[in-house]
């Protein structure tokens, strides 16, 4: 992780090098600076409005409104669990507390920082529910023995 701000806005200056300017880069550069250190720190924000002449509040609706996105760290691997009806008459909502019991609190990370777990809106696999994301990789449908491996695995 940066050790200060000035090393975080320098690193997003170079991921808004690789990615452009432009303001219709603003997501992808907050994919990337979302993947650099495992949420959106308020200096990152800084140089985006710097570089990209998007305010802050601005890139900070974007990371509000976005369930990839985060203003908290988030653990190395992120189990996002689909919230969304078709999934919780699956049975989402169970398993939303099953991985509290064994990866603790939502959007928290797990002592050893490896692993969070947090609901999200749509992930467009209704016809496979309940539905899950880790990491960016879909798990669906998403069974209690998934969960358990990734708390065995990471927490």
């Amino acid at each position: 992780m940066p050790e200060d701000d000035r090393e975080i806005r320098e690193r997003v200056r170079g991921l808004i090098s690789e990615t452009g300017r432009e303001r219709t880069q603003l997501l992808e550069v907050l994919h990337k600076v979302q993947k650099e250190f495992r949420h959106v720190p308020r200096a990152a924000a800084e140089a985006i409005e710097q570089e990209m002449l998007v305010p802050v509040a601005e890139t900070y609706g974007v990371v509000t409104f976005y369930d990839l996105l985060s203003e908290k760290p988030v653990g190395r691997k992120v189990l996002r669990i689909c919230e969304d009806v078709t999934c919780s008459l699956h049975g989402s909502e169970q398993l939303a507390a099953q991985a509290e019991q064994l990866l603790g609190p939502e959007g928290a990370q797990s002592r050893n920082g490896e692993v969070s777990w947090t609901r999200c809106a749509c992930l467009g696999l209704c016809d496979k529910a309940p539905a899950a994301l880790c990491d960016e990789e879909p798990l669906a449908p998403l069974t209690s023995a998934a969960i358990r491996k990734i708390g065995e695995d990471h927490a």
